[in-house]
């Protein structure tokens, strides 16, 4: 089957929304599909470490991530399939004008990631496009995925959802075989200057203001307000807000408890994983769906911390693979991670189980095969 996948980014940008592009071209791939990814063109090296064709389009208009890009209407007419990762409305357009003009000659599946809140004037013009492009790309689409069914019973299309359940298929993401328990790196270690004794809090996401939601300066806040000079963070990612958050752990002398790892390769991660104590994810608001980074940091047998949001509670479970916070709550977000850090017993214990269901649910070649499922029941 000849497949388009559209999306806005590709790694090594980081964030879920690219990743999960990658993961199923790639999958799709190892399992013979011809697979094709259009993406607007960037800073950076998208073909780097694929097996897949990357159609990079240049945009005729560009607002932050997003961007306007007419060519798709003609270069994606020999594609049998197209899946569309939502948000990305300055593709929509397009992709709907193909789909109606060839009708049940292509497929199209979308990807409804998550919903947006932006500021200012874009926030109106992602508004304005929830209004008028989606019911209609939504109403188009031969299937519609989400990750989680809890995420859309908060989400602006709720209605839409509860109105044609049969349209949508609950799929999950995952983790790479290469995340699993292994013992600390000591090269790493001493990169950032840790020791065996220091409990390490890992966050890992992006730093840059499409991410602002993540909650960084949340954890930074929790981190301050913890006494143990021994419990320190490490953070992996990279952006524009970086110096701000730099800052803020300076402003709360922290600054000597909190080391930025900037960007780290794909191939490289799974060893920053297996230094953390904990993983957390503090997320403010439904900005965040799901967070990949939880089920990479479950399948290496590290408890988590959470804060409590449509999506996300779906896979952190309190009390069995992590604990899970008020959303913008410091204090409690503090709480629940010296209760798991100054808990060894409680914290091995989430971590097996959080192994345990990772295997179960979260591995990314079974969350393919049910993928291409899906595409082969279309044909």
């Amino acid at each position: 089957m000849k497949i388009a996948q559209v999306v806005c980014v590709l790694p090594p940008y980081g964030g879920g929304l690219g990743a999960v592009a990658h993961y199923y071209a790639s999958g799709l791939s190892e399992q013979g599909q011809e697979v094709a990814v259009f993406v607007p063109k960037s800073n950076y090296n998208v073909h780097s470490q694929k097996n897949y064709q990357i159609k990079e389009l240049l945009p005729l208009m560009k607002i932050g991530l997003g961007a306007f890009v007419p060519q798709l209407l003609w270069r994606l007419k020999n594609f049998e399939l197209v899946h569309f990762h939502q948000p990305f409305l300055g593709a929509a357009w397009p992709i709907i004008f193909l789909k109606l003009a060839k009708g049940k000659k292509i497929k199209l599946v979308v990807s409804y990631q998550q919903d947006l809140t932006l500021s200012g004037w874009r926030n109106f013009y992602y508004w304005l496009g929830t209004k008028t492009v989606l019911p209609l790309l939504l109403r188009l689409a031969d299937k519609i995925i989400v990750s989680s069914f809890d995420y859309i019973g908060g989400s602006i299309i709720n209605g839409y959802y509860l109105a044609n359940k049969k349209k949508f298929l609950e799929l999950p993401f995952g983790a790479r075989d290469d995340f699993a328990p292994r013992p600390k790196d000591p090269r790493l270690l001493d990169k950032y200057d840790f020791d065996l004794n220091d409990r390490i809090i890992l966050f890992v996401g992006g730093l840059d203001s499409a991410h602002y939601f993540k909650g960084v300066d949340l954890l930074i806040e929790a981190l301050s307000g913890i006494a143990d000079q021994k419990v320190r963070a490490l953070i992996v990612g990279a952006g524009d807000l970086q110096e701000k958050y730099q800052q803020e752990a300076i402003d709360r002398r922290v600054a000597d408890r909190v080391k930025f790892a900037g960007y780290v390769s794909d191939a490289d991660l799974p060893a920053y994983y297996n230094l953390a104590d904990v993983f957390t994810l503090p997320s403010r608001n439904k900005a965040e769906a799901f967070g990949i980074v939880l089920v990479e940091a479950m399948a290496s047998g590290i408890p988590l911390v959470a804060t409590d949001l449509r999506g996300v509670r779906t896979v952190v479970e309190d009390g069995v693979n992590g604990l899970v916070a008020r959303p913008g709550d410091a204090a409690d977000l503090r709480q629940k991670l010296e209760h798991i850090l100054s808990d060894d017993g409680l914290a091995k214990k989430l971590g097996r189980q959080g192994m345990v269901l990772a295997q179960e649910k979260y591995r990314w070649p079974q969350i393919i095969e049910k993928l291409n499922q899906l595409y082969l029941s279309l044909k």
